[in-house]
């Protein structure tokens, strides 16, 4: 892609209610620990039980399901950031491409701070929109 198409792709995308200039981050769910019960991850994150033999749950100790596996922990997970991109376009291709590599995966659209001077002048010295 040369830069006419990525600006032009910039300037057209959804920039999801985010303030210009904006950047995408493909973020990774990525484990931080189980979590004791009656708890659950703060903020942007899941919970997610989990039995720590992987069993499928046909081992003597799972019996059907996790809520009735005795060893289900139940285990805490909160988005990594992993890589950034200018567009949606460019971090979806890159999924497309390295998704294989990881785990779920998401986009999240995120915007440089009006005080990142050095961002916002570079973006504007080779064209792009950085005001809405």
């Amino acid at each position: 892609m040369n830069i006419e198409e990525l600006k032009k792709e910039y300037e057209t995308q959804d920039n999801r209610i985010t303030a210009y200039p904006i950047y995408v981050t493909v973020q990774e769910l990525m484990p931080v620990g189980v979590i004791e019960e009656g708890y659950s991850v703060y903020g942007d994150g899941e919970t997610i039980l989990e039995c720590p033999n992987d069993c499928e749950f046909h081992c003597d100790d799972c019996i059907d399901s996790k809520e009735t596996c005795e060893l289900t922990l139940q285990m805490g997970y909160v988005w990594q950031n992993i890589e950034f991109f200018l567009t949606i376009k460019g971090a979806e291709d890159f999924i497309k491409a390295d998704g294989h590599n990881h785990g779920k995966l998401r986009t999240y659209v995120k915007h440089f701070n009006r005080r990142n001077y050095e961002m916002n002048d570079l973006l504007k010295e080779i064209g792009f929109k950085c005001e809405d």
